[in-house]
């Protein structure tokens, strides 16, 4: 079974619009089996409202809510924790994916990887800030985490089990990251890597506010001794072999 988590907070403009670009996906990919696990954090709009009107009908779809904000990295564990398939995937509530981007990665659903991510292949024309930032944050990460990646923050399809293993309690946007680390220094994964569409939004991005970079910034330097640890014990195990 395929799961997808839809994390929002405050998209009461965007939220249905984003679950009917997945049940596009999820048709045109002719699958069966799947489920949406929706997750409210904390919004203080009609997000979680809107969803429950117009959505709590469907039995493949199960809704969850938070009393509070607790960030992205958050609500994403916690929704691999209540998924039941065998992949996941998360797709943000902004709508900045539609129907035909997300087919691209669910049509890899139980094609045996153990993750397949992406890369925004119209990156050119996001923002003239973002574009720089990602010109240059990307290639720093993959120098002091030792992995060779186009992008970090991408959407990725994983193997659930995979995820339900491993220990993190990160609740800012770097959550992927330290997936990627400890995923990619403890294993040998099977991944591939696919490009896609971005439909940026042109404001509101959440991403981007001051509290949330500083979250990053944080998490990005505490990351960097995780993954000096695991590839040290990766040389270690390796020269006793």
């Amino acid at each position: 079974m395929l799961s997808i988590i839809i994390p929002c907070y405050n998209e009461e403009k965007l939220v249905k619009k984003t679950i009917l670009e997945v049940l596009k996906a999820i048709k045109f990919c002719k699958i069966k089996k799947y489920e949406i696990v929706f997750i409210d954090d904390g919004s203080k709009d009609r997000s979680l409202q809107i969803v429950k009107q117009k959505l709590k009908k469907s039995k493949k779809i199960r809704i969850y809510e938070n009393e509070k904000n607790f960030g992205i990295g958050y609500v994403f564990f916690r929704g691999v924790k209540l998924v039941k398939g065998n992949y996941l995937i998360l797709i943000p509530s902004d709508n900045s994916h539609k129907s035909k981007e997300i087919s691209k990665m669910i049509n890899f659903y139980n094609k045996n990887y153990d993750l397949v991510t992406t890369y925004y292949k119209n990156s050119g024309e996001r923002r003239k800030f973002r574009k720089i930032f990602t010109q240059l944050y990307t290639p720093l990460l993959n120098i002091i985490y030792g992995i060779n990646l186009p992008y970090y923050n991408g959407l990725t399809l994983f193997k659930s089990k995979l995820l339900k293993k491993l220990k993190i309690k990160n609740k800012s946007f770097s959550y992927q990251i330290e997936i990627f680390v400890k995923l990619f220094h403890t294993n040998k994964i099977k991944m591939n890597i696919i490009p896609t569409m971005l439909n940026d939004r042109k404001k509101g991005s959440k991403a981007f506010r001051f509290k949330n970079a500083i979250q990053v910034i944080i998490a990005i330097i505490r990351i960097f001794f995780v993954s000096l640890i695991l590839r040290s014990l990766k040389l270690f195990n390796h020269s006793k072999n």
